[in-house]
């Protein structure tokens, strides 16, 4: 994950010898480029940024300043360069909102139609859905938002999601949203620990519409994929450290029931779930039937889960 150094120059405007780009408001365009160039949308409804957007910079000297991201551009390069970023017309409001609430949520459409920025995906969906994690600083009960903390939580290299973006670009099918949605799950594991729900959440979103599509498919293992999906969902609880809610699930399997495409995932979830519990003899019963790449992540994963066993949920 990119890394952002604060510089006090930013707050005082000498960034201002760089000519600032002028913000995408074609989000087609927008989400192209971001595509290709491996970053998230930084988006904000249009009609937000024509009075005054304050926010404040926590330089590394520990000063507060204000800044109004409407008004100065002088922090346009920083955007920039971990962001391609948007101001999106409002007439493009309903073609967004349509169907939102329904199938994702009030949260997320809420999210969606206020004023606040918006860090998209590529296909534009919204990943910094809860909020809570973001730093406002408080003048006459009225947030402004550290925007430098705000960036380096949200600046991402989405490189690894690359591939699995584009086949889905080109065409959405069961397939395509369900490698994006399992791809995200992997993500998951390389991200900082605050934003792995974030990432996760996304992920179901994939997941859902998989499901969508596959419900009005007539493939022949459509079982087999629907219990695919179900055991990912344990993938992520693991993720998550979640670690004795995934155990609770994984008992509850017959073991029979497994259909053949699914043995390997199920042998990771169990070798992965004990291996969390600090259970080495029931761990060492299913090592031989996981892949490399599966002990690789469940290395990544178990250095990720630090916290001690009976903290797990």
């Amino acid at each position: 994950m990119k890394r952002i150094s604060l510089f006090c120059l930013i707050m005082f405007g000498t960034l201002h010898f760089c000519r600032a780009q002028e913000w995408f408001t074609s989000f087609d365009v927008a989400k192209r480029l971001a595509l290709v160039q491996n970053k998230m949308l930084f988006v904000i409804w249009e009609e937000s940024m024509n009075d005054t957007y304050p926010i404040w910079i926590y330089d590394d000297n520990g000063k507060l300043t204000a800044f109004d991201l409407a008004k100065n551009d002088s922090l346009d390069p920083m955007i920039w360069e971990h962001f391609v970023p948007v101001k999106l017309p409002e007439y493009n409001y309903t073609e967004l909102s349509h169907q939102v609430k329904e199938t994702r949520g009030l949260k997320y459409y809420n999210k969606l139609i206020d004023d606040s920025i918006k860090i998209m995906d590529v296909n534009g969906n919204i990943l910094n859905i809860d909020d809570s994690l973001d730093r406002y600083y408080f003048i006459d009960d009225y947030g402004y938002l550290d925007i430098a903390d705000f960036i380096k939580r949200y600046s991402l290299n989405t490189s690894f999601l690359n591939s699995e973006f584009k086949y889905y670009s080109d065409n959405k099918t069961f397939t395509t949203a369900f490698r994006l949605a399992s791809k995200y799950l992997d993500y998951a594991i390389f991200v900082e620990k605050d934003l792995r729900p974030d990432i996760t959440a996304l992920a179901n979103i994939y997941f859902d519409e998989a499901k969508n599509f596959l419900e009005e498919s007539s493939v022949e293992n459509k079982a087999a994929l629907i219990q695919k999906m179900e055991l990912l969902q344990i993938k992520e609880l693991l993720i998550l450290n979640q670690t004795r809610k995934a155990r609770r699930l994984i008992k509850k399997i017959d073991i029979e029931q497994i259909e053949a495409i699914n043995q390997h995932l199920f042998a990771f979830l169990n070798y992965l779930t004990f291996k969390l519990l600090k259970d080495e003899e029931n761990s060492t019963l299913w090592e031989s039937k996981i892949s490399s790449l599966d002990l690789k992540y469940s290395e990544l994963i178990l250095k990720n889960n630090t916290s001690p066993v009976g903290n797990n949920n």
